[in-house]
């Protein structure tokens, strides 16, 4: 008889145990879904506004292109196009092409003599570099 009424005891405080856990589940569920709801109409409430927003301009839009019909502004706009071709067609212009060395130039002063000093001054180092090693070659070759 003991048995069975430590089992029951242990039954019941299980039971106890297992319905505070629940009740702090349930608990924090209610918590998110209170966040969650207010998550929720913000979000509804920004798409109700953005969904004004783009009608108004929707209607503004369709407003503003009621003057004139789309095939009428096609029409317009081929107009002003044969007429650019006309006048560019009109004003025919020879290109030149021009090859030149130029030793004094008319803009870009200082890049243009930076660079041509550079590849001077590189070709006489060059020139200076293979003319020693040439003596030095020579000179060794005599020792020998």
């Amino acid at each position: 008889m003991n048995n069975e009424r430590t089992m029951e005891t242990n039954v019941n405080k299980l039971n106890k145990e297992e319905k505070e856990n629940v009740l702090m589940v349930l608990n924090e569920f209610s918590q998110e879904y209170k966040v969650n709801a207010k998550a929720i109409s913000m979000l509804a409430a920004n798409v109700k506004e953005y969904t004004a927003k783009v009608n108004d301009l929707l209607e503004k839009s369709k407003t503003e292109h009621t003057g004139t019909p789309g095939i009428q502004q096609i029409q317009e706009l081929n107009e002003s196009i044969e007429e650019l071709k006309d006048l560019i067609h009109a004003r025919p212009t020879e290109v030149k092409q021009e090859k030149r060395i130029l030793l004094f130039p008319e803009h870009e002063v200082k890049e243009y003599y930076g660079t041509v000093l550079r590849w001077v001054l590189y070709i006489i180092i060059a020139t200076y570099g293979f003319f020693l090693m040439k003596y030095l070659i020579d000179l060794l070759k005599n020792q020998q």
